[in-house]
């Protein structure tokens, strides 16, 4: 190829295969999340990382996680790691092939978490998993309201509870992000968040 000449632009088919990267950073500049999303055929993995400078509520800390994705965007399996000066944690969630989730802790005992039907995992601080819920729930395309049963992970000590959350979509905006933050988003046409007022954005 000449070096004048600009290179073909991707096929729809290839921007929907190629890897994406995500970076979110809060308003106050004390928290980042960072995600790499790649496409797997029909399923999609993902490898990111929370980072946090010490605030009032907490310690800083660091989240590092992986995910693999169905092609309706609900998590099949999620590692997450978090890092203090004080600690290391490991967690493992699967789901089988029953639809149940299966706990793996760091002491290496698994256990069943969460009822029958919970697709979806919110982890505290995360906009990547607040993310998947929008798509998966069809809010980034169509008007409506939707009730979801999740697996609520905190982000500082990795313990799962089983939580409600419900969310609604206008003309502007995805409203009730999380389990554990009442909030507003606005997206852009792939259900990615963009920004929530006040508290993150996409940069």
């Amino acid at each position: 190829m000449n070096a004048s000449q600009s290179p073909a632009p991707l096929s729809e088919a290839q921007r929907a295969s190629a890897p994406r990267m995500y970076t979110w950073i809060s308003e106050t500049g004390r928290v980042i999340e960072q995600v790499r999303v790649l496409p797997k055929g029909d399923a999609t993995r993902a490898r990111g990382r929370i980072v946090s400078a010490t605030h009032s509520d907490h310690d800083a800390f660091t989240v590092e996680y992986e995910a693999e994705i169905s092609a309706d965007c609900s998590p099949r399996r999620v590692r997450l790691t978090v890092t203090t000066e004080e600690y290391e944690r490991t967690i493992d969630l699967v789901c089988d092939a029953e639809g149940s989730w299966l706990l793996d802790d760091p002491t290496d005992t698994r256990s069943r978490v969460g009822g029958e039907g919970v697709k979806d995992v919110d982890v505290t601080y995360s906009v990547f998993f607040a993310s998947l819920m929008i798509r998966r729930l069809g809010l980034n395309t169509q008007q409506g309201s939707a009730e979801a049963r999740v697996l609520s992970v905190d982000s500082l000590t990795l313990e799962v509870t089983e939580d409600t959350v419900t969310m609604s979509s206008d003309d502007e905006h995805i409203h009730g992000i999380t389990a554990t933050a009442s909030t507003s988003a606005t997206v852009d046409a792939d259900g990615m968040i963009l920004d929530v007022p006040g508290l993150s954005r996409r940069v």
